[in-house]
């Protein structure tokens, strides 16, 4: 499993009624937080550029976009950076890119490629029935699939390691709903340095887009490496 998470975009959403909750905070750096929902994500879309990877890995650097829920399993498309990367055959200057998860069974990984850290990468996650959808392109193809049974989830986050030596952006962010919710930019939290765009929607609070958010160079104190 991808572990040891700092930097967060995260989005929560319940379906509980007469939940109140605060605007979530982040303890492991700086994020971008959203959540709860009055109902859940079904379905959510980015461009993701990672930035230039450490020059050198000591253990291991997993960037990933997730979505699950205490019962479900761990949804999980992103880049890999460890001390040998040759099993995607990635250089030491660059990431491993895959669609991912991981749930009861253990880990299962779709096509692994090579990326440089200023590659534009799609990914987007599908509800169909009880069935996710993973699929992750570069360049307008696709690189790798994968596929999950879950329904719909209640948890939306990019979760980093704590060394990041590069900004990392996030271009034409969205996230579908499974109702609508037009106080849902009204959750938004975002930790020091982060810099986003206003949410917008044009279909009465169903449908959310961010043009852009970028998370800065961070590295956590000592200890905060979980």
């Amino acid at each position: 499993m991808r572990s040891s998470f700092v930097h967060a975009i995260i989005v929560s959403c319940s379906t509980l009624v007469g939940l109140v909750s605060p605007v979530l905070a982040d303890t492991w750096g700086p994020a971008y937080s959203l959540g709860p929902t009055t109902g859940a994500v079904i379905g959510t879309s980015t461009t993701f550029i990672a930035g230039n990877p450490p020059t050198t890995a000591e253990t291991g650097l997993f960037l990933w976009i997730g979505i699950s829920n205490t019962t479900s399993g761990l949804i999980q498309s992103g880049v890999d950076q460890v001390a040998n990367n040759a099993y995607c055959g990635a250089a030491a200057n660059q990431w491993c890119l895959s669609a991912s998860y991981f749930g009861v069974r253990g880990q299962t990984d779709g096509p692994y490629v090579a990326v440089n850290g200023n590659t534009q990468i799609g990914i987007a996650y599908t509800l169909s029935g009880n069935t996710w959808t993973q699929t992750v392109t570069v360049a307008g193809k696709v690189v790798s699939t994968l596929t999950s049974q879950d329904g719909p989830l209640l948890h939306v986050q990019d979760l980093l390691t704590y060394l990041i030596v590069d900004i990392q952006q996030y271009l034409n962010s969205v996230i579908h709903l499974s109702e609508p919710d037009m106080n849902f930019p009204n959750t938004l939290g975002k930790g020091p340095g982060v810099v986003a765009t206003p949410m917008q929607t044009t279909d009465g609070g169903k449908t959310w887009t961010i043009a852009s958010i970028t998370l800065p160079i961070y590295t956590a104190p000592p200890g905060n490496g979980n």
